[in-house]
C-alpha cells in the first residue's frame, strides 16, 4: 500500500512538474514551438494599426520611450497585472515628465477587442497608454515583428467563454524606434520605471 502510495504522489508531481513548465513556456516565450527563433536584433520595426482616435504608427512616438504590451481584454490576470506594472512605473518616471514615455497595448484578440473597448480599457490604467488592435492578418505581421507568440484556444466547454495563450513581457522601445529589451511581465515597477529612466535621459 505504501508502494502504491509513493507511486501515486510521484506521478502526481510529474504531471504538475509538467503543467508548470507548459505554463512557463506560454508565459514566457516569444516563438511558437514549429517557427523558427529569431535573433533579437531581427526583432522590432515600424507598424501601423488602429487606436480609438484613428490610425497609430510606431513612428509617430519618436523622441518618446515606448513600453509595448500584447494582450487582450478578457484576460483574467497576467494581462491586467501587467498594465498595473506599467502604470505603476510610468507613475514612479512623473518627476521626468510623462511626455517622454508612451505606452501600447496591442490586442492579440482582434475579433472581439474593438477600438472603442481598448480606448475604456486603457483609459482605466493611465491616460499615457493607447489600445491597439487591427486585422487578424495585421496582428499576426506585428506579432511576428516582435517575435510574439500567440494561440486562440476556444473553451467551449469551459466556465470561461474563450482564452488566448500569449506571451507576456514588455517590449521596451527608445527615442528612435529601436527594439532595446524584452522584459518579463514578472518585472517590478520599479525594475520597468528604471529600464525606462535609462533611455529618457
Amino acid at each position: 500500500m505504501k508502494q502504491f502510495k509513493s507511486a501515486h504522489l510521484h506521478w502526481i508531481s510529474s504531471f504538475i512538474g509538467i503543467i508548470a513548465l507548459i505554463w512557463f513556456y506560454l508565459a514566457t516565450t516569444t516563438k511558437d514551438f514549429n517557427e523558427t527563433r529569431k535573433s533579437f536584433d531581427e526583432l522590432g520595426g515600424d507598424f501601423t494599426l488602429q487606436s480609438y482616435a484613428g490610425p497609430v504608427s510606431l513612428s509617430d512616438y519618436k523622441d518618446k520611450v515606448v513600453v509595448m504590451y500584447f494582450g487582450y481584454l478578457s484576460c483574467a490576470e497576467v494581462c491586467p497585472n501587467s498594465l498595473a506594472v506599467m502604470t505603476n512605473a510610468f507613475m514612479r518616471l512623473e518627476k521626468q515628465g510623462h511626455d517622454q514615455v508612451q505606452g501600447l497595448l496591442v490586442t492579440v484578440d482582434p475579433a472581439r477587442d474593438t477600438v472603442e473597448d481598448m480606448k475604456e480599457y486603457t483609459d482605466y490604467f493611465h491616460e499615457r497608454i493607447t489600445g491597439l488592435t487591427g486585422s487578424v492578418e495585421q496582428t499576426k505581421e506585428v506579432s511576428a515583428q516582435y517575435g510574439v507568440y500567440y494561440d486562440d484556444n476556444n473553451l467551449e466547454e469551459s466556465f470561461m467563454e474563450y482564452s488566448v495563450a500569449h506571451a507576456s513581457r514588455f517590449y521596451i522601445i527608445d527615442k528612435q524606434g529601436n527594439l532595446i529589451t524584452a522584459m518579463s511581465h514578472t518585472t517590478t515597477p520599479n525594475e520597468l520605471a528604471a529600464q525606462i529612466k535609462e533611455l529618457m535621459l
